[in-house]
């Protein structure tokens, strides 16, 4: 019997794998027409995929659950349109959640994650929160919440499965991969934070009599423009006269009030961002229409970005540039100007659907490309070395040529940081400093002074190094004694200590003064100068 009715399989010299494409190409061919391969349908298509779907119930041998069918099918839809795009899912238990956490009832923590493969991996960690101090880093792989495997389907639903009350703490674990190819398992304690409470102003401080430094951390909040004025008015109040402002890792937020701190160093009517999209609304211009102050602030500018620079961010940083407003300084930015919105389906499930585009003033578009590369690559793209080569371009208001396409480029490229060495990998991986640091400030508390004194000197008592590296014998980790391993931990310590001894200010101050890359912006305000003089704003 089994001869009779599957003899055409044995009859094959071939596999089935390997002869039904040609079974299939035959088939194809035979539906042209003289012009050349028809054209699908949608019905075409949407046949197909009840005849596919047909197939695998009645076929398979595994007892297939038809609703996850559905959900991969539509999930892999969405994805396929673009990156950025997703859907929430109307379920029972997560419904009330998604209401508590958008009420802020709920809070999640200040991690960003994206869905590789399945797997969800951090992208970023909110600057000014407890959790940047973690030594979490992009990259890294979340494996369990608390005891539980993860087991949402991508980002907005992970979000809802780390949500708890307010300043409460979850452990996440991950994964991480090495320099050296080995993988190490760490667990972190998070707190459930709301990082739009804080200021969007990490720190604000003079580097010296002249130079004012300003970091803006996100633009998540509902005033960050009224926390930068405040900022630019201090530092104006104590003589600056030209400014470093520090966009690095922030990953955007609220259009709207990267646009107004534009307008603080732009003149009215100047273009800051244009959107667009398939509908006549989305369609729109955006000026300065005034600015607070009497005239827009005119002290040269250096702007230092990095691949973790987005969004709202990449479009303040591509109007300061386009204006010849400032000098921009550091690595190409993520390349993310999509406009999103969130559509309600019949089942109460949200899809959350990319729209539009952002263009910065003279019409480049900072989005990288998506199409004809994975999720994976796209992301970890972002902090490739990328060159101009076959990127559009326009002109600055001073005749500059910037380029789009991948983010904003820079005037002045700085090197990709070093990886960190092995050891000093373990030493964060194990969160040695943070083990140390404690008890070193409760028993050293009257040696580190004041604040003045200890960020004028920026520098620890002589026993402060030895005792870490006692310390992390202990644990295992053998500290280098060489003059860039004693430097690395000198950093790494001041940091720490200022952030337990004097708090979250400082330690931004600190970090900043210790910073080879804000010096390295420092020493281009001479180019910042020039394009400022040059420019034909009035």
């Amino acid at each position: 019997m089994s001869g009779r009715r599957f003899g055409w399989v044995s009859a094959c010299r071939r596999p089935l794998a390997l002869a039904l494409p040609g079974l299939l190409l035959a088939s194809a061919l035979a539906a042209q027409d003289t012009t050349g391969v028809k054209r699908r349908t949608v019905y075409d298509d949407l046949q197909m995929f009840s005849q596919v779907l047909n197939q695998i119930r009645v076929n398979h041998p595994d007892s297939v659950d038809t609703h996850q069918l559905f959900m991969a099918a539509i999930e892999a839809m969405v994805h396929a349109a673009d990156p950025h795009s997703y859907v929430v899912v109307a379920l029972k238990d997560t419904t009330k959640r998604a209401e508590q956490l958008s009420q802020g009832k709920l809070l999640s923590v200040p991690i960003e994650f994206e869905f590789f493969g399945g797997a969800p991996v951090v992208v970023s960690v909110a600057p000014g929160s407890e959790a940047a101090r973690l030594d979490i880093l992009p990259g890294d792989e979340l494996l369990a919440v608390g005891s539980t495997t993860v087991t949402a389907r991508n980002a907005e639903e992970l979000q809802l499965e780390l949500a708890g009350a307010r300043n409460s703490t979850v452990t996440l674990r991950f994964e991480r991969a090495r320099l050296d190819g080995s993988r190490a398992t760490l667990d972190r304690v998070v707190k459930r934070e709301r990082v739009e409470d804080a200021s969007a102003v990490g720190a604000s401080f003079m580097l010296d009599p002249r130079t004012g430094y300003v970091r803006i951390t996100t633009f998540l909040a509902n005033r960050v423009a009224d926390d930068v004025r405040a900022a630019l008015s201090k530092l104006e109040h104590q003589g600056m006269e030209r400014l470093v402002l520090d966009l690095r890792d922030n990953g955007g937020g609220v259009v709207r009030e990267a646009a107004n701190v534009a307008g603080e160093f732009l003149p009215t009517g100047a273009v800051v961002y244009a959107s667009e999209g398939r509908k006549a609304e989305l369609n729109d211009t955006v000026k300065v229409k005034r600015s607070f102050w009497k005239r827009e602030k005119r002290y040269p500018m250096v702007v230092l970005v990095n691949s973790g620079t987005a969004s709202a961010s990449e479009l303040l940083a591509g109007a300061l540039q386009d204006h010849d407003r400032a000098l921009i300084v550091g690595r190409p930015t993520f390349g993310k100007s999509l406009i999103t919105r969130g559509f309600p389906l019949a089942d109460g499930s949200i899809i959350v659907l990319v729209v539009g585009r952002f263009r910065t003033p003279c019409g480049r578009l900072i989005q990288r490309a998506y199409r004809r590369v994975t999720a994976r690559e796209y992301y970890r793209l972002a902090a490739a070395d990328r060159d101009t080569v076959g990127l559009p371009s326009c002109h600055t208001d001073g005749g500059r040529i910037v380029y789009g396409g991948g983010g904003v480029f820079p005037d002045v490229t700085l090197p990709t940081p070093a990886p960190r060495p092995l050891w000093l990998a373990r030493v964060f991986e194990q969160d040695l400093t943070l083990q140390w640091v404690g008890g070193y400030v409760s028993e050293r508390r009257a040696a580190l002074g004041t604040v003045e004194s200890f960020e004028a000197d920026a520098r620890l008592p002589a026993d402060a190094a030895a005792a870490f590296r006692a310390f992390a014998v202990q644990q295992g980790v053998e500290v280098p004694d060489t003059p860039e391993a004693n430097a690395q931990v000198e950093r790494m310590l001041l940091r720490q200590v200022a952030a337990v001894a004097f708090g979250d200010e400082v330690y931004y101050r600190v970090s900043a003064r210790l910073d080879p890359q804000v010096a390295a912006a420092a020493s281009t305000f001479d180019k910042a100068e020039g394009i400022l003089a040059a420019s034909k704003q009035p």
